[in-house]
């Protein structure tokens, strides 16, 4: 049996790292009392996994962790138990218990959601440059890793974009929903900053909140706990 937990990563813990995350996790699993299952070995450690990485500085509304368990628990039990001893910035707001037949989290992620505030210095001309910027074939980035820089069409890689704009502050509030498989995956960074450049408007400001993971259920994106 394993339990997908999904959880926030609150503002205040935006800037942990990954390994610091994994470790608070695991201390957490081993104080809240519920049947963790172990890797056998010399090193025994909690059988758990991530769906994804948040880049550091960017929150998450809707997290989610991969918990092998060595024996039954309802997801009631396991909410609560995790909620006593995790801090308020890294509550769980849901559990599914699912079968090991269920697919890892990690290998059924295809997209991911994110909101992205704009504020200052053009915010709603960014905004209103969306419907003209999404009509185009074919939308050229450079996209920059460890090993080397590449232009990459992402085009395809934007499966939705829109755009609430408050003119009164100079604010714009964009949902994104992105690529988000090995060979496609598209960093809200990236796409902010090509939107901003066909736009020709740079905000003062640009905040990025990741709010849900996705995979694919029958040809539609479906929260990635509900596949």
């Amino acid at each position: 049996m394993r339990m997908l937990l999904q959880f926030q990563k609150g503002d205040i813990v935006r800037h942990l790292g990954l390994l610091d995350l994994q470790r608070t996790m695991q201390r957490a699993l081993r104080r809240s009392g519920l049947p963790i299952a172990y890797s056998n070995g010399f090193n025994p450690h909690i059988v758990m996994s991530f769906a994804s990485a948040l880049s550091s500085g960017i929150p998450g509304d809707a997290e989610l962790l991969d918990v092998s368990l060595s024996g039954e628990a309802t997801a009631e039990a396991c909410m609560a138990a995790m909620n006593r001893v995790l801090p308020p910035a890294l509550q769980v707001s849901r559990v599914r218990m699912v079968d090991d037949r269920f697919p890892k989290v990690s290998a059924a992620l295809r997209q991911a959601e994110y909101r992205i505030t704009l504020t200052g210095g053009g915010a709603c001309l960014v905004a209103m440059a969306i419907p003209t910027f999404l009509v185009q074939d074919e939308i050229m980035a450079l996209r920059k890793t460890k090993r080397a820089e590449t232009m990459v069409n992402i085009r395809p890689m934007i499966h939705a974009l829109t755009a609430q704009m408050d003119k009164e502050k100079n604010a714009a509030v964009l949902t994104a929903r992105v690529s988000f498989v090995e060979a496609a995956t598209l960093k809200p960074d990236l796409l902010v900053e090509s939107l901003c450049a066909f736009a020709e408007a740079r905000p003062e400001r640009c905040e990025i909140r990741r709010t849900c993971l996705l995979g694919e259920k029958d040809g539609q994106a479906v929260p990635l706990i509900d596949l």
